[in-house]
């Protein structure tokens, strides 16, 4: 998410004066109303797009309810296409941690991540916002994510929030007629604080797309991967492997990953008719 603080000579009066823009705009249309709605309820159609939240832990979806049905921004990106076969793309989703390390190799993007436990990764996007990525519910076209982190920029101070994001993939085929997937992702995000929210709420048309892009730059710098992976594996190949960029188990999976991508198996011929 990217927020702004703002400096001067003495910070005061910029601390003074976010405080009076608060407590106006609450005196003006108050606090978004939190709906009358069941915590736990989480409805399946996001974004006019149907996932399995029936699937889904009810603990989880007792966490997930709230910051879907009473967020302070929503945002849709996509469909956007990646140049990657889905078996490629599912195991690079599945490693926030080989992503990290190939960004930063290939000089992509200065992205971070930790295991954290299953599932869960903690990641740092290099510009400000880190948080704790969990994923929750995980088959062969959709996904749902929880993040729970924070963005300190440089106009506001620290900013805490929470995340759903709801990921739909598909395997498509390109005019090339080469493997890709199209990818939609529908994000919810409530701010922990009850007045910035409500500041966001009034500038939602503004800073809305500004925040859902924020979010999205896990998945912006994954597709800018795998742009370059399809562009020039060779090159990826040579990367991870001078000098050995992940542990021997990881880098064997990938540079297995890779030598498909670079020598596809034929399609299979239907059995021809005995004369």
């Amino acid at each position: 998410m990217k927020w702004f603080r703002s400096h001067d000579s003495s910070g005061e009066s910029s601390k003074r004066w976010w405080t009076g823009t608060g407590v106006l705009s609450l005196l003006l249309i108050g606090i978004p109303a939190e709906p009358a709605t069941d915590p736990c309820t989480l409805v399946a159609e996001q974004g006019g797009i149907l996932f399995p939240v029936d699937q889904v832990d009810p603990s989880w979806r007792c966490r997930l309810g709230p910051i879907v049905n009473s967020y302070t921004t929503v945002g849709v990106i996509g469909p956007v296409q990646t140049p990657i076969a889905q078996g490629f793309y599912r195991y690079l989703l599945d490693r926030p941690i080989v992503i990290a390390s190939l960004v930063q190799r290939l000089g992509i993007a200065n992205f971070q991540a930790s295991a954290r436990g299953p599932n869960q990764f903690w990641v740092n996007d290099g510009d400000g916002t880190q948080g704790l990525l969990t994923l929750i519910h995980d088959d062969q076209t959709t996904r749902i994510y929880h993040i729970d982190g924070y963005h300190e920029g440089t106009l506001l101070p620290l900013i805490r929030a929470k995340a759903v994001v709801f990921m739909k993939i598909r395997p498509v085929v390109t005019q090339e007629r080469r493997p890709a997937m199209e990818t939609t992702l529908v994000s919810y995000i409530r701010l922990d604080d009850r007045i910035l929210s409500a500041l966001v709420y009034i500038l939602r048309p503004l800073v809305g797309g500004v925040v859902t892009r924020k979010l999205a730059r896990g998945f912006d710098v994954t597709n800018q991967l795998t742009t370059t992976i399809a562009q020039d594996p060779d090159r990826v190949a040579q990367e991870v492997t001078s000098p050995p960029l992940l542990a021997p188990d990881e880098l064997k999976s990938l540079k297995t990953q890779l030598h498909a991508m670079r020598h596809p198996m034929p399609p299979s011929q239907p059995p021809r008719p005995t004369p």
